[in-house]
């Protein structure tokens, strides 16, 4: 069992596939030297070609352990061909038919991957090469139009399910991916949300006025409002707070709920005294709308990208804006809480992002294809993270 399990590992789906469709038909010129019978005379040389080319190519692919798209089109191509000859070569009519069926596996297969110019191309040879033997072995024309008919459906119709089921998988993970960024109380970014667009975020704020800017904001006393009422007017505080606070950010930027009672703004920011100003507005708009108030702690900072060794990685650039906002927070708090503090710091070189799929949204990226053990032994909460508490 161990080494089933270990051989399921090695390959990815496709892969797999392919050695258990090539393996299966390896005994085939033993049954063919055992009952002679079955073929038409002088069809055991073109048997034992078409032998040969489906050894290589299980042995092509048990060694390789992962095709490239190139690989299994030229293995799928001779695959097909190679059916269709087999098929052709059988005395018994209705054994031939059963094994020209095998042209759907090839298709169907290639179907695993979002390579469409793929499937399409092994789709239509293995279309052309079941209505080439159909056109040789039909006894009349009704006879072939039944089997073109039939053979169709026996073709098109698992390529078309793999594909949906596929896109189907893709569109529900990236659906759930997205709700694991969202705050499930404030439908604002959480923490991972936020964090996942933060090279986007940069790369904005480069390339419009040069500064970014993050707010950072608690609400003062907010653990007085659980104790003493209960946490469902804690929640009730964190909604009002939170539509607050969307309702008057500016357009472009980024809001999201960064700790239990705490919110973050990412915004585009001129200089300092432009943050401010922001800041100010944030603590005026909650404190009208609502019964509690926020500490403001903000930084801003020019940015600029390099591609030299002592640039930052992105998440060292966010580790030093939030630890910058976090202790601006604690001054506003010091102060006597309902405060803003807001300050700036020395240009930060920002070591962008080389691939552009790293400035993309993680769901958005593909990922590599599953081994056959990993897609059967998942359990559904092991395929997304789901986040464990509200703060996240």
């Amino acid at each position: 069992m161990k080494l089933i399990e270990k051989a399921f590992r090695r390959y990815d789906a496709r892969s797999t596939a392919t050695l258990i469709s090539t393996g299966g038909v390896l005994p085939l010129p033993v049954i063919a030297v055992l009952a002679p019978d079955t073929l038409h005379p002088g069809g055991l040389a073109p048997l034992l070609v078409i032998w040969s080319f489906i050894a290589t190519a299980f042995v092509i692919t048990a060694f390789r352990e992962r095709l490239s798209d190139g690989e299994f089109a030229v293995l799928g191509s001779f695959g097909i061909i190679g059916i269709c000859g087999t098929s052709l070569i059988l005395a018994n009519p209705r054994p031939g038919i059963a094994v020209l069926a095998l042209v759907a596996v090839i298709p169907a297969i290639a179907a695993m991957s979002p390579s469409m110019p793929l499937v399409i191309s092994l789709l239509a040879l293995a279309v052309t090469g079941a209505t080439t033997v159909l056109a040789v072995t039909s006894m009349s024309v009704p006879a072939f139009m039944i089997g073109i008919g039939s053979m169709l459906g026996v073709i098109t119709v698992p390529v078309f399910l793999v594909v949906a089921l596929r896109r189907s998988l893709e569109a529900t993970l990236h659906r759930q991916a997205r709700l694991n960024g969202i705050d499930p109380l404030t439908g604002l970014f959480n923490r991972r949300g936020f964090l996942a667009r933060v090279a986007q975020l940069l790369a904005a704020a480069r390339v419009s006025t040069g500064w970014v800017g993050i707010l950072l904001m608690d609400i003062d006393h907010f653990k007085q409002i659980n104790d003493r009422h209960g946490h469902l007017a804690g929640d009730g505080v964190l909604l009002s707070v939170a539509a607050a606070i969307r309702e008057t950010a500016p357009s472009g930027s980024v809001v999201s709920r960064f700790g239990g009672e705490e919110f973050l703004v990412f915004c585009v920011a001129r200089d300092e005294e432009e943050l401010h100003a922001l800041a100010e507005q944030f603590r005026v708009a909650v404190a009208e709308a609502n019964p509690v108030t926020l500490s403001v702690g903000g930084v801003c900072a020019p940015l600029v990208t390099s591609t030299r060794a002592n640039a930052l990685a992105t998440d060292t650039v966010v580790s030093r804006l939030l630890d910058r906002a976090d202790r601006c927070v604690y001054r506003a708090k010091e102060s006597g809480r309902d405060r803003v503090d807001v300050v700036s710091m020395d240009p930060i070189v920002w070591r962008k992002p080389s691939d552009k799929s790293d400035a993309l949204d993680p769901v958005m990226r593909s990922t590599p294809p599953d081994s056959l053990y990993q897609l059967f032994s998942r359990r559904p909460e092991d395929v997304v993270d789901y986040p464990r508490t509200l703060d996240d």
